[in-house]
């Protein structure tokens, strides 16, 4: 398998693993992104995938699906209340950036 099928089917499983994220609920968009980015980071750990090609993946899964463009919105505009703990280093990361593109501060990424 090359570099390409491998990035297909990591979007795949990504974009099978958002869950309802409910009518303007906070919290279920939250719960959706957090869910999204704990796959990716396995996919990570696992080096089925790099970083970057996950980083990637999000931006293309929050360009192509309204659902988790909505919680990575949710996510980004509440990062500095969600605990540190419960987030995995590429979501972090990611919705740190997504903060900067919306023109607001970053969160700091200490532990």
């Amino acid at each position: 398998m090359d570099e390409a099928d491998v990035s297909i089917e990591a979007y795949k499983k990504l974009r099978n693993s958002i869950p309802p994220i409910g009518f303007l609920s906070q919290k279920k968009r939250v719960i959706a992104f957090l869910r999204v980015t704990k796959l990716a980071q396995q996919m990570i750990d696992e080096q089925k995938i790099s970083e970057d090609n996950a980083l990637y993946l999000l931006s293309t899964l929050a360009r192509k699906c309204a659902p988790f463009h909505k919680a990575v919105m949710m996510t980004a505009l509440h990062l500095a209340n969600i605990n540190r703990k419960q987030i995995q280093p590429v979501g972090f990361k990611y919705a740190n950036n997504m903060r900067c593109n919306m023109q607001m501060l970053p969160i700091d990424d200490d532990i």
